[in-house]
């Protein structure tokens, strides 16, 4: 199946960076203010690294989430620039098309400039679902080449060149337990697929005779490297021949390098080959290799620790050897490295890719790639072969003519009718005036006693718990995409963020008593929109107004009849791209805003709206006169169900595929939004106080105002 790529270009431009995306769904550019100057970035690099080296420490510590924090900060400010408003609408778009069409997707950065190219992009947090991109989407390394290298095809086995340095004047590398590692890792099925040969040295002669005298697919290397910034140049360093570590410098590794016309694939597992020079992206050890001709190199962005690379390398070929894409192979290896190494390791590894296809290698009469969205491909050994992968020689189509199996006619079986499984998540809270579900499996509660409660969903763990000092009931609550930061606005007027980790404001905002309840965070968590009487506010970080937005009366005509004027606003929501404000208003008008007060789009409805749901392709109303609406961005209605109860709640799936509908007579509707029908429907305990979509379990989770707190799986 074809990969979706997401092409995303980062260009310096003084204090500015133009950010540039395509795919298949569409094109933007934006120009946003850079998130560190140079000197702020040398000192946050220099953090960034310092954490990673204590998340390798054998000393464990009470709080060791700390040593994340100014990665996962970095990763934010990151997200901000570069997938915000326009481009991370496009981005939104372009991963669910790809999950509607069940093909995995692959970002593509590229960069021009000193400060962008040294950036470790993989550290990037994905703001939609609250984790490191990287984890869960290919994130590829793809310098501007002009002619790539296409796919080379091979005949199995597959012939893996290693060469393990370790000179006598240097740290002894463990490359003899990685060596076994590898070796265990190609056992099987699969290792009639891969022959891998060892150099039984590590001297450059030795691997300059073999690269020139062999036919080899696949390069890895284990030794040191580094990047040598007064010749503004990468190297590894092998071994000479009085056994002392002798440099090889990028240069001179192109060289040979180009001499071989088969080798598609090179693995360096030494310290700092990923890195570049400020002014050349192929400085660097790994970029200049894909000039040489090899399409793919998997190189090291940072110094690894020996049993991270054991992890890294073994886990990687055994990946390749079932027959998995490589920058698949190498998303899936950076999750075992973190769950096995509990460090920032995972992100130490770059993938480059000399074009946006990673498919490498191409096997006569092998099927078509297939690959499983989200999880490991299906092609194995003996079927065709995927992007880099190690393919199997045989297939079952029949040779032409040839009398095929006799066909297989399975017995009918009645369709089954599409139902929700119940499943109850935490024991029952007692009366519950609010519920919010928020990231990483954190839910929210506000209680009879006015204070807000958290809880681990999959647990039922109570978490935090946010009093303010005198009673204050709560009226709204509202997640950041953080997971430290839940907003609860209350009947006293203020509108309290609360750090969930220490169980104190982190910020209070008075907006006065009884004018209005909504109150929602941006998708990137940098805004909070409060509707306050007729207006909207837009709060930053520091709890500073950054806009003021008068919602005026919709003008009537002639003879029509009066509408409710929009005295009290809500709810509210962010556009996708975060620089607009979506209100909704007793006038049954929907209107778009920009920061500048100006109102850029409306979308109509016969009576007051009371729900909102936001998607990268689409707007979802919940109207008072029973119905729910589709609408494009444009302003175009898309589709709309059958007149019910109100829709008081809306929670929309990830890929926009199916909406839960909870009623205010205690019904629940699943909407499948492809065939516009109604897909399954369920009865809640009590009146509903919020819903939400968990996307790492594909369930919607429901809360009453008895304190029943339900997942919901949707079973077609």
């Amino acid at each position: 199946m074809e990969t979706v790529p997401f092409r995303l270009t980062i260009t310096e431009a003084g204090d500015s960076w133009v950010v540039s995306c395509s795919s298949r769904s569409g094109e933007a550019h934006e120009s946003v203010p850079a998130p560190y100057t140079t000197d702020q970035l040398r000192i946050v690099l220099l953090e960034v690294e310092r954490s990673l080296m204590r998340s390798c420490s054998p000393v464990v510590t009470r709080r060791a989430s700390l040593m994340e924090r100014a990665v996962r900060d970095f990763g934010e400010n990151l997200s901000g620039a570069v997938l915000a408003k326009k481009i991370g609408f496009q981005f939104d778009r372009c991963r669910s098309a790809a999950l509607s069409d069940g093909a995995p997707m692959r970002v593509l950065i590229r960069t021009y400039g000193p400060n962008v190219s040294r950036i470790p992009w993989e550290y990037i947090v994905d703001p939609a679902r609250d984790d490191y991109l990287a984890l869960r989407v290919p994130i590829v390394r793809n310098p501007d080449l002009m002619d790539p290298v296409p796919p080379l095809e091979v005949t199995l086995p597959l012939r893996v060149l290693g060469v393990s340095a370790g000179p006598a004047d240097l740290p002894v590398l463990d490359s003899h337990a990685e060596r076994d590692r590898i070796a265990k890792a190609l056992q099987g099925v699969h290792s009639k697929n891969v022959d891998v040969h060892w150099l039984p040295s590590g001297r450059w002669s030795d691997l300059a005779r073999a690269v020139r005298s062999g036919e080899w697919h696949v390069l890895h290397c284990v030794c040191h490297g580094g990047f040598d910034s007064e010749q503004n140049e990468g190297f590894i360093e092998l071994v000479g021949d009085d056994g002392r570590a002798r440099q090889v410098y990028a240069s001179d590794f192109e060289r040979l390098v180009a001499e071989s016309r088969t080798l598609r694939l090179i693995v360096l597992n030494a310290c700092e080959s990923a890195v570049c020079g400020a002014d050349d992206v192929f400085s660097g050890t790994a970029a200049n290799l894909l000039r040489a001709g090899v399409p793919a190199v998997v190189a090291m962005q940072y110094e690894i620790t020996d049993q991270a690379a054991i992890v890294f390398a073994s886990e990687f070929y055994e990946r390749i050897a079932e027959g998995i894409p490589v920058d698949r192979a190498v998303t899936l290896t950076r999750e075992d490295v973190k769950m096995r190494m509990g460090s920032l390791e995972w992100a130490t590894p770059v993938l480059f890719l000399a074009s946006d296809k990673a498919r490498v290698f191409t096997v006569p009469g092998g099927g078509p790639e297939h690959s499983a969205p989200g999880g490991r491909d299906h092609q194995t050994a003996s079927g065709g072969a995927p992007d880099g992968s190690v393919p199997g020689a045989a297939t079952d189509e029949a040779e032409p003519g040839a009398p095929g199996p006799r066909p297989h006619r399975p017995r009918r079986e009645e369709p089954r009718q599409p139902s929700l499984r119940r499943v109850r998540a935490v024991p029952p809270l007692g009366s519950c005036h609010q519920l919010a579900l928020g990231p990483r499996d954190l839910l929210a509660v506000a209680d009879a006693d006015s204070g807000t409660r958290v809880f681990r969903l999959a647990t039922g763990r109570l978490v935090a718990q946010c009093f303010p000092p005198e009673p204050d009931g709560v009226v709204q609550l509202a997640w950041s995409p953080w997971p430290r930061h839940v907003a609860s606005r209350h009947e006293s007027g203020s509108v309290v963020i609360w750090d969930v980790e220490t169980e104190v404001p982190a910020k209070v905002i008075s907006v006065g008593a009884r004018t209005g309840e909504a109150v929602v965070f941006s998708n990137d968590g940098r805004w909070l929109a409060v509707a306050v009487k007729n207006r909207v506010q837009v709060y930053d970080a520091a709890g500073r107004v950054r806009a003021d937005i008068t919602v005026r009366r919709r003008q009537q005509r002639p003879g029509a009849w009066s509408v409710a004027a929009p005295d009290l606003i809500g709810p509210l929501a962010f556009a996708p791209w975060d620089r607009h404000v979506l209100v909704a208003c007793g006038d049954g008008l929907v209107r778009q805003f920009d920061f500048g007060g100006h109102e850029v789009m409306g979308w109509p409805h016969p009576r007051a709206v009371v729900s909102l749901a936001v998607g990268a392709d689409r707007l979802v109303t919940g109207c008072a006169d029973g119905r729910v609406r589709m609408w494009s961005w444009d302003g175009h209605l898309i589709q709309h169900t059958a007149h019910g109860p109100r829709p008081v709640h809306l929670a929309l799936s990830s890929d926009s595929a199916l909406l839960a509908i909870a009623g205010d007579d205690a019904s629940l509707t699943v909407w499948d939004v492809h065939r516009q029908r109604t897909a399954a429907a369920a009865q809640l305990a009590d009146r509903p106080v919020g819903a939400g979509y968990l996307s790492g379990a594909g369930e919607f989770v429901t809360g009453t105002a008895n304190g029943v707190v339900e997942r919901w799986a949707f079973e077609p």
